[in-house]
């Protein structure tokens, strides 16, 4: 009896998924990573500079939650899923587009002229000029 209920625990465990949708909240909790995605319209909807997007995720009341931030690459970079051809990002996100979504990080380099991105297309990070428009995905970190 203990072996089979020790195999049935290790079976669940197995099974166990990383990101789970929350339809009440419009959110994705990506437990691996602890991290808590917005998932609503406005990720599909709504395109801002980068300049914007910034302020924007900081003011975001979402979920109840109020420490929305833009995500860096690579936390973005762990919800590309290059095995869904539609969209490249993970099947949990019911709000996805092939587009481009702006991260976190401003190059000095350039003078602050160029920002991250990753372009959900291919599921491939890059950079571009802050005042081009694309999609905000906020995120949060899990308490």
């Amino acid at each position: 009896m203990k072996f089979i209920l020790i195999l049935l625990t290790f079976c669940i465990f197995l099974n166990a998924k990383d990101t789970t949708r929350f339809s009440t909240t419009n959110v994705v909790k990506d437990y691996a990573n602890k991290l808590i995605w917005v998932d609503d319209e406005t990720t599909v909807t709504i395109k801002q500079s980068h300049k914007e997007a910034e302020p924007y995720c900081e003011e975001l009341v979402h979920a109840g939650l109020r420490n929305w931030r833009l995500p860096d690459i690579s936390e973005l970079k762990t919800i590309v899923d290059k095995s869904n051809d539609l969209t490249y990002i993970i099947k949990e996100f019911k709000y996805a587009l092939p587009a481009q979504y702006w991260a976190i990080k401003a190059h000095a380099r350039t003078f602050w002229f160029y920002a991250d991105y990753m372009h959900f297309i291919s599921g491939t990070p890059y950079y571009d000029n802050r005042n081009k428009m694309n999609f905000v995905r906020c995120v949060s970190s899990m308490k």
